[in-house]
């Protein structure tokens, strides 16, 4: 059994679905079989289904609901042929119909000839790659597809000439009865000597063996008289068909790589092919951005991302990332295996610097199967509001085995291997990172013990850590500044020291700044 939806109202009146599937959802996200990109319609709205010989219609929790002839559904409702479905500003009429037989034929296609939108299986679509359609006008009416299905291929007369004229008393005939004769005739006796006629033909030079007439003298000395220029039209001149095919060959592949580097040189990075789109996390940043505006990959709705972790133990993972052209604090949201981790922060005037992070609980993390994190924002569709992803990656972090007296002596170790390098952060580049660091490890560990168990360390190890982090953003800017004033005053080599100073301060991409630095050599060198 199966049914048809025409919408009566709504931007579409008009357009009909036909289904053969027992469930169909309709809603305003890509995985619906529907898609109502419309305001008052839900992400997952409602879904119709087959069911004990009947079919039902079920709402999916929708915010404005879901009528049946105007009346609100509480969660399922029997449909019958003729019924009137409300979602939103868009109204559908119900009808059952009964299911064709698979393998459409290419009459029957031809029927449909472009009437309306009709959604079926991918079994079925796959069965007809619809045959008999095929370079069919989209505009074709019902009655020009069938004329265009009765016709047969025609074949198209050939053009034929005059016939042949009389020859004139005298006058040589073509060796070869196939070849017509041409309007010039030429008496035998005109023909001077070396010279024949080809069938029937003008005059031309005798040819032995195919082979070009020798020059004269006088003719390669004026050549030879012309230079460069009348050497290469001497060596022409002689040269074999071979030898010209060759050159010409030769010259035309030169000139099509010339203009296809000059074409890769002027062609707008824009329309240049881009790079496979990345959908898989690891602990290397991604810095392509996504979302909609001033991004690499646009998405439009959401994003989202696969990420596998193997540890025999309970383990932690941070989301890092960085955002911008976010305006509220409910516009896009985290969502890591189905369950909703928070809001991406609105924007501030730091926002190309900042890093973010999102703590996901071992409890989420699923071992050795694909865990998913989305990024969604809940405005687009309907509305298009810009927003910006880039430079994500995951930390892992393995819980140690222990008991709480265990992870604290362990916190409290890291703690104060990071408190020294705190103190010695402008002796050594690298000690303000292996001072977050620490502290950040001191933290994690102590996320392993239930609140209510959790020492004084705890919270230490946030501020301390969140204190190393605004030292190592500080020192950023600084390194980053004095690159760009050192070049802006010509002093070219010491700009390229700066920049590639900053890997001794921040010796892994795990901090964007690296990524900052590379980006303003780039727009130096340009």
């Amino acid at each position: 059994m199966g049914f048809q939806l025409v919408i009566s109202e709504g931007k579409e009146a008009g357009r009909e679905f036909e289904f053969d599937q027992d469930s169909v959802v309709i809603g305003r996200t890509a995985e619906c079989d529907v898609i109502l990109y419309e305001a008052g319609v839900s992400r997952k709205h409602a879904r119709i289904l087959v069911e004990n010989a009947g079919i039902w219609i079920e709402d999916l929790g929708s915010s404005n609901g879901t009528r049946v002839n105007g009346e609100t559904i509480q969660k399922k409702k029997a449909l019958k042929d003729g019924d009137s479905i409300s979602m939103g500003p868009v109204v559908f009429s119900f009808k059952p119909v009964e299911l064709e037989p698979e393998g459409p034929t290419a009459d029957n296609e031809a029927e449909e000839g472009g009437a309306h939108t009709r959604v079926v299986s991918m079994s079925e679509l796959k069965k007809s790659r619809n045959k008999g359609v095929a370079m069919m006008p989209r505009d074709a009416s019902r009655a020009q597809v069938a004329e265009m299905g009765r016709r047969s291929t025609q074949m198209i007369p050939a053009l034929k000439g005059p016939g042949p004229r009389p020859s004139a008393p005298g006058v040589r005939k073509p060796s070869n009865p196939g070849v017509k004769s041409s309007k010039l005739a030429v008496r035998e006796g005109d023909l001077p000597e070396g010279v024949e006629v080809a069938g029937g033909g003008r005059p031309r030079l005798a040819r032995l063996s195919g082979e070009r007439p020798a020059l004269s003298a006088a003719d390669r000395a004026r050549f030879k008289r012309g230079g460069p220029l009348g050497q290469v039209q001497l060596w022409w001149t002689e040269a074999s068909k071979n030898q010209r095919i060759a050159v010409s060959a030769g010259g035309g592949a030169l000139a099509l790589a010339l203009v296809l580097g000059l074409l890769a040189a002027v062609w707008p990075e824009s329309a240049k092919p881009k790079a496979i789109e990345p959908d898989a996390l690891s602990g290397d940043p991604i810095e392509y951005s996504f979302g909609v505006g001033d991004v690499m990959y646009e998405r439009e709705d959401s994003k989202t991302f696969d990420f596998e972790v193997k540890s025999p133990v309970q383990v932690m993972v941070v989301l890092h990332y960085q955002a911008r052209d976010i305006n509220s604090k409910d516009e896009v949201s985290i969502t890591v295996n189905g369950v909703e981790l928070g809001w991406l922060p609105p924007d501030t005037l730091d926002a190309n610097e900042r890093t973010l992070e999102v703590l996901v609980p071992a409890n989420l993390v699923k071992r050795g199967e694909i865990n998913t994190v989305t990024f969604d924002n809940v405005r687009n569709p309907p509305e298009s509001d810009p927003w910006r992803i880039w430079n994500l990656w995951i930390e892992v972090a393995v819980l140690p085995e222990k008991d709480a007296v265990g992870l604290i002596a362990d916190a409290e170790e890291k703690f104060k291997r990071g408190a020294l390098k705190w103190e010695q952060r402008d002796i050594g580049a690298s000690n303000r990172w292996d001072a977050y660091k620490n502290f950040r490890e001191a933290w994690l560990t102590l996320e392993a013990i239930p609140p209510s168990d959790r020492p004084y360390t705890y919270q230490l190890s946030r501020d301390k850590m969140n204190e190393a982090r605004r030292a190592l953003d500080e020192k950023c800017n600084e390194l980053l500044l004095k690159g760009k004033s050192a070049f802006q005053f010509g002093k070219y080599d010491q700009a390229r020291y700066e920049l590639g100073h900053i890997k001794d301060f921040f010796p892994t991409r795990a901090h964007p700044c690296q990524g900052r630095a590379d980006y303003e050599w780039q727009q130096m060198e340009l």
